[in-house]
């Protein structure tokens, strides 16, 4: 069984490039949001992660100053937020892995 950790880097990895990241939809022309590229790594359907997921609650806690670490829909808002770029969300998943190994 994978760790959290291990989850995480699986799924930004899955959308390492802005050509394989999406907004507005778990997946959509062959590209993943956030959600969609942890649903894909834990081996869910995408768009079906568990929103109380250990890896859910990595990048909830992960998220930048301003967005309810609380609120089950602060990850997709995020992630299709209109300022939100793939650089943005490369970060989130770098914070989120970075807290992994220090737990």
């Amino acid at each position: 069984m994978a760790t959290v950790r291990e989850n995480l880097i699986a799924a930004k990895a899955l959308i390492d490039t802005p050509e394989k990241w999406g907004k507005g939809a778990y997946a959509s022309g062959g590209c993943l949001c956030a959600i969609g590229a942890l649903s894909r790594a834990t081996g869910l359907d995408v768009g079906t992660v568990e929103m109380v997921s250990n890896e859910h609650r990595a990048l909830l806690a992960a998220l930048p100053d301003g967005w309810s670490p609380d609120a089950l829909s602060a990850i997709p808002d995020f992630n299709d937020d209109d300022t939100t770029t793939h650089a943005d969300i490369m970060a989130l998943f770098d914070r989120a892995i970075a807290a992994q190994v220090e737990a």
